[in-house]
Parts: structure tokens; sequence; C-alpha cells
């Protein structure tokens, strides 16, 4: 009977984009069948609530939803008036609604004779079945697309009738949502995003060590905590060339171990991301040679970020190079440590790419947060200029311009290192659990735009009931317009 009540909905629902449905829905025998199938679905979810008289212990939850959708569709059924049974539908649409009515009636009796009427009368056999939680969500789902359905058609009504389409909608909504197996869901602590402490570098760090030095030097240069000045932005643009360098070094080595271990496919995607890595260094170190163009403030900053970048640099390059004191000064080693003792495993190479790509990241996370710098930068450059010529008119110099290209260029170029790592990273270890959320967190970051975020943010939420359950056969959709890109970068120092 359910089959033959689908049909019929099927039919319905191609009645809602007709020419003639407002000329059917004012028919005066229209609304009584509205209301004699609005009746119909209050007395569904009335049994399910009450679990045909035989409640099973776990449906507690998909009773309570039957039980609030069907209030409202009580509510919705007192508005639309009363049911007549004596008159003959007319139109094609009431006689629809009649049909659905008698067929979903019929289904309904035919469920109530397998439970006892009295105390005396045995119970049926496949009355557990139909009382279970699992059947329950079934028929409470097809009768929320029945609810749907009717209240579209409802609020094509005459007033107050109208007003029943939203009762029955939200009613929909309850019964959509009711009928989902909902498990709760365990609730995990998520831990805060702090700064941690800076953690100096040793001599006699094991790699655990050496790896949560790098962590935390990561996650400071991500988050400055003190201000930064020109000389400060100076050295970070060397840190990072110099970083970029140590990435290249370290993805060498981690393709000699995967020609060592006959794994050509691993070799190939760490050998594009050497490449994008090269790039990268490439691009930073023009940054540092336009910084070396600007005017004087050279040295070595003391504030937090130059040494957190130098603490970085330290860690790199010792977990590559066999000196254990290492440090980046011109008689520095450039023995390497073997590959098969910076990779031993595929599981180690994948830990070791992951140091390199969150550190790629940090340069890139640098070069993003740029702006501060080119306009200390410009300032700087103005100061100078008024110097040698005083009743010149104060303009931007070309150099920060320059500079500021220069920056958008490394970031763009970051962007494809981090996807290629990535890439590369992810592959090297076959379980997908295996890989740290944080990598997947750095590849969607690099690889999502500021105008895929704009326009996300720009969806209508929370959807309107009305629009929460659409008619599955409609041919219309709802668009939402497209954001207004607004470009939110501030340009260099202008006065």
């Amino acid at each position: 009977m359910t089959a033959l009540a689908n049909e019929h909905l099927t039919d319905l629902q191609h009645q809602l984009h007709t020419k003639r449905l407002a000329r059917d829905l004012r028919s005066r025998t229209t609304p009584p069948e509205l209301a004699r199938l609005t009746r119909v679905l209050a007395r569904y979810h009335d049994q399910i609530a009450d679990g045909f008289g035989v409640p099973h212990p776990a449906s507690a939850d998909v009773r309570d939803g039957a039980r609030r959708a069907g209030a409202l569709i009580r509510q919705a059924e007192h508005l639309l008036g009363p049911p007549a049974d004596t008159e003959t539908p007319k139109s094609a649409l009431a006689q629809k609604l009649r049909a659905t009515s008698i067929a979903l009636g019929c289904g309904l009796d035919l469920l109530s004779t397998h439970f006892p009427a009295a105390p005396d009368e045995a119970t049926s056999a496949d009355a557990v079945v139909i009382a279970a939680p699992d059947t329950a969500r079934s028929l409470l789902l097809q009768l929320s697309t029945h609810t749907a359905t009717i209240g579209h058609l409802s609020r094509h009504t005459t007033p107050p009738s109208d007003q029943a389409g939203t009762l029955l909608l939200k009613a929909a909504v309850l019964a959509r949502i009711y009928s989902e197996n909902q498990a709760p869901l365990p609730i995990t602590a998520i831990p805060i995003r702090h700064t941690p402490p800076r953690i100096p570098p040793v001599i006699s760090e094991n790699d655990t060590q050496a790896l949560a030095g790098i962590d935390a030097s990561i996650r400071r240069l991500s988050n400055p905590s003190s201000l930064t000045s020109v000389t400060t932005w100076r050295y970070l643009a060397r840190a990072a060339a110099i970083t970029c360098d140590l990435n290249v070094k370290t993805i060498q080595q981690l393709i000699y171990r995967m020609k060592e271990i006959d794994e050509p496919d691993h070799r190939s995607a760490l050998q594009e991301a050497a490449t994008a890595t090269k790039r990268m260094k490439k691009k930073w170190k023009e940054i540092v040679r336009r910084w070396d163009e600007q005017t004087n403030h050279h040295g070595y900053p003391a504030n937090g970020p130059a040494t957190d970048a130098g603490d970085l640099i330290i860690r790199l390059g010792r977990l590559i190079h066999a000196d254990p004191a290492w440090t980046p000064t011109p008689r520095a080693s450039y023995r390497m440590k073997p590959p098969e003792e910076i990779a031993p495993t595929l599981t180690q190479a994948a830990r070791i790419a992951t140091v390199a790509l969150k550190t790629i990241e940090v340069c890139n996370t640098l070069a993003a947060n740029h702006r501060a710098a080119i306009n200390d930068a410009a300032v700087l450059g103005i100061l100078h200029k008024q110097r040698e010529h005083p009743t010149h008119m104060p303009r931007v110099p070309a150099s920060a311009r320059q500079l500021s290209k220069s920056y958008d260029a490394a970031e763009a170029v970051g962007r494809q290192a981090i996807t290629t790592l990535g890439q590369a990273t992810q592959a090297l270890t076959p379980d997908p659990q295996a890989h740290p959320d944080d990598v997947r967190l750095i590849i969607c970051r690099a690889v999502t735009n500021e105008q895929t975020q704009a326009s996300l943010a720009a969806d209508e939420f929370p959807t309107s009931a009305t629009n929460r359950v659409e008619d599955p056969h409609s041919s219309t959709l709802r668009h939402s317009p497209a954001p207004t890109s607004i470009s939110l970068t501030r340009k260099p120092f202008m006065r």
C-alpha cells in the first residue's frame, strides 16, 4: 500500500509544476482532501509515537520525533478545516489527494492488524519487526516526503489554510531528522592553540627532542608575540632562504634513499617537490637581495622572531648534517648523514618530509604577512629621499613596490612547493590514517584560495524550514547570488 501511495505522491509532486495548480487549489473540493490526507498522516505519527501499542525500548528518540511532528500536523489539520468524505472529487488534484489518503489509510489499517485491539487478542509475529526502531525510522522517512508535498500544496491555498503549509514543512523537517539513526557522537576535548615557550637547542638532543623544538619554533614564528622591525624582517628573509636551502638538501637525501630501496614512484614525486622548493629558495634569495638594497638597519635583531628563526635553522641543519654541533656559519661542516640514517623506513621518510613541509609553510606565512614590512621599508625610503631632496613631494619608492612583488611571488611559489611536497609526503605511507591531521590541513590551506572562502562565508545559513525540504522533482533550483569580490589587500604606505 505504501508503494501505491508513493506512486500517487509522484503524481502530486508533478501537480506542483502544472499551470492548472492554482485553479485546482481554488476548487472547493481540494481543501477538504488536503485535510483528509493530513489527518491520515497525523494518525501515522500518533501510532509511531505510541509504538503501535508495544513500544520498543530503543525507539524512544524516533517516537519522540514522531510525537513532535504529529503535534504540528494536527495544528495544520485544524487550519485546513474538516475533511468531507461524501462529495466526490472533481479536479485531478483532489482525486490524487483522495487516492493517496485511501492508500496510506489502508496501509495503516494493515499495520494495525498485527497488534491486539483488546487485551485478550494475540500479537502477530511481525509486530516486533514493525515496532522496531529501524522500521519506525524508515516509515517516518517515507512520511516526511508525503508531509512535505502536502505542505507545499497547502502554501498555495487561500488564507488561513495557507498557514498550514509552514507547519507541515516544519513537521517534515522534524520527521526527516529523527528518521536518521543518530548515534551520540563522543565529545572530544580540543586543546587550545597557544604559543609555546621557546626551547633552546642543545647539542645532545635526540630526534624526538629536536622535532619538538622544531614544532615549537614553527608555532612561535606563525604567531609572533613581539613587534617586528626592518632589521627583523631583513633577518627573517635571510632565515627563510637558508631554511629553503636546508629543505632542498633534506628532500635530496630522501630522493637518494628512495633510489636505494628501489621506490621509483616516491623518488619521482620527491624530485618534483625538490624542484618546487628550489624555485622557492630562489625567490627568497631575491627578497634578501632587495632588502640589502634598502637603507641601513643591518645587524642581528634581538627580538623573539629572529631568535626562533635561528633555533629552527640550527635544528633543521643538525637533522641532516653529521656534525651534532652544526651551526649556519661559513666554517660549518658540509658532511651529511647517510640517507639510511635519516630515513631507514618509509614511515620515517614521511616524518622527515612532514618537517620540511611545516617549515615551508612557515616561510609562506612570513611571505603572506609581509605588508607591515613593506610599509616600514616605504617609510624609511620616503624619509631618506626627503633628506636628499627636501623640496620634492614624498612618493613611495619603487624599491618598496618591487619588494612587495617579490614577496607575492615567493608566496605563490611556496604554495606550489607545499602542494607537491604534501602529496609526496602522503604517498610515502600507504595508510591514510597514518597521515597527521596537520599535514592534510597544510595542503588544504595551500590549495584553498581567498575567493572560495568568501563564497562559503556568503552562503545563507541557517536554511529556513520552507527551503529545507524541497520537492525532489522540482525543475527550479535556488542559487544564491555570486558574492561580490572585495580586495582586502592593504597597499604599501602612502601619504
